[in-house]
């Protein structure tokens, strides 16, 4: 549990040392068609496979909502580097200081950052303004997403059904949509994680690579 906010989080660190060389030694491995492929592919599984483990939680406290926007904003500034990581840097410490990342990339990153920001200050929104600042904050939230960010407040069931009645909502209609939530949970806990995944993709790279250059040989 989170009782006061201070820098980042040690694992935010610890993401830091060893994403940015794995992605340095991806740039050295494969050219930079594939590569650009590579930073998409890697930076949208990973907000996604961080969004997901948010909402699996059971609680996130005030103290724990401004850690954790903390630790978020590191790691979206650690995505936007991997595109203009350079090549043979040795260093986890070196990027293209000349260049930014593409336009299209950051603005990725920032959708899919800003999706988790807004969760997790909703989480940290008083009840008695909630409804308010999820309709402004979350442009086209569902009963469903809504439904998430009470989860992680603690709210009590009799709680979110007063909510739900004040936005004209039957809770009892989403029993279903829970129950199919749940199946769909379970699928993605059978799903590879990132890592396996972006290997995957970094073994499919090579591959093409090999087999360009056996044509030519």
């Amino acid at each position: 549990a989170f009782n006061e906010v201070g820098e980042e989080s040690s694992y935010v660190r610890a993401m830091h040392s060893a994403i940015l060389p794995f992605v340095e030694s991806v740039h050295d491995l494969i050219p930079s068609s594939y590569f650009r492929s590579f930073c998409d592919k890697f930076g949208f599984s990973f907000c996604a496979t961080y969004y997901n483990a948010l909402i699996r939680l059971k609680r996130i406290s005030e103290a724990g909502t401004q850690q954790l926007l903390l630790d978020v904003y590191n790691l979206k500034t650690l995505l936007m580097r991997l595109p203009i990581v350079e090549k043979g840097s040795n260093s986890s410490k070196h990027t293209k200081n000349s260049t930014i990342a593409p336009a299209m990339y950051t603005k990725m990153v920032a959708k899919q950052t800003k999706r988790i920001e807004t969760l997790l200050k909703l989480v940290g929104t008083p009840t008695d303004l909630l409804i308010d600042v999820f309709k402004t904050q979350w442009v086209g939230g569902t009963a469903m997403d809504l439904q998430v960010v009470m989860n992680l407040k603690g709210m009590k069931r009799s709680e979110q059904n007063g909510i739900f009645e004040k936005l004209g909502v039957n809770p009892a209609t989403l029993k279903s949509s829970n129950i199919m939530s749940e199946q769909m949970q379970a699928l993605q806990e059978k799903v590879p994680d990132v890592a396996a995944k972006v290997n995957s993709d970094l073994n499919q790279m090579r591959q093409k690579v090999d087999d360009f250059r056996k044509a030519f040989r």
